[in-house]
């Protein structure tokens, strides 16, 4: 997963900064906006922590157009395979939550997946609303490649609002209830989304918000890029 890394830099430039919070939505939109290249240059410099000393930086946004990029390949047939019972399952983050048609969903949900995408949003949240189509087509496009996507959200005094939101976007996804567990990745602004390999392990994409998160909204084909390193 190290030479992943260049996949820090291509959810950054490709991922459109448009976020939320409940009390400052409009605010921190512009605010993002202001400050997206000074970001652009903090994750830069903060990225070599994750590389080999070796490693030169400019290698790595070559690397992000560049078919033949150094990146970690899958687990060969011939290692032992992740299963949820045979003790060499040890994800990075447990939970226990439950979709909106009653079925229980914990971390064994990784295990068979290259990538698994999870999306905290809201209902009121424009920036998430707006683009849950987007992400109902790139599930549609990947779910036979090996990958899913997970919507969780909190509000849940808003179940008409959020019942309509998913009706009009026409996501066929699994969308749950928020779980203290995912505490660590709020960042305070929706929507926010990490990624997860089949082993549990949280793939190291970030846009200077916090550890592997990446803030705000993007569109079909800024997802679909950052998608197609991941499962490379």
């Amino acid at each position: 997963m190290k030479k992943k890394l260049a996949i820090v830099l291509a959810a950054l430039m490709s991922t459109a900064l448009v976020a939320c919070s409940k009390e400052k939505a409009e605010e921190q939109k512009d605010k993002i906006s202001k400050n997206l290249e000074k970001e652009i240059e903090e994750v830069a410099d903060g990225v070599s922590k994750y590389i080999d000393e070796e490693t030169d930086l400019g290698d790595i946004t070559k690397g992000l157009t560049d078919e033949s990029s150094d990146v970690t390949e899958a687990p060969s047939s011939e290692e032992t395979p992740v299963t949820v019972d045979n003790g060499n399952f040890d994800p990075d983050v447990t939970f226990k939550i439950t979709d909106l048609n009653g079925n229980e969903i914990t971390e064994n949900v990784f295990v068979g997946h290259k990538v698994t995408m999870i999306n905290f949003w809201e209902p009121w949240c424009g920036p998430c609303v707006a683009e849950m189509p987007e992400l109902e087509k790139l599930y549609e496009t990947y779910k036979d490649q090996g990958f899913q996507i997970i919507g969780v959200f909190s509000s849940s005094d808003q179940m008409d609002e959020v019942n309509q939101v998913i009706s009009d976007a026409g996501i066929t996804y699994p969308i749950a209830n928020y779980d203290s567990a995912f505490d660590r990745f709020q960042t305070g602004y929706v929507p926010t989304t990490i990624f997860v390999d089949g082993n549990g392990k949280l793939y190291p994409v970030s846009n200077g918000y916090g550890d592997n998160v990446i803030v705000g909204s993007a569109s079909y084909e800024q997802w679909e890029q950052t998608l197609q390193e991941l499962m490379k």
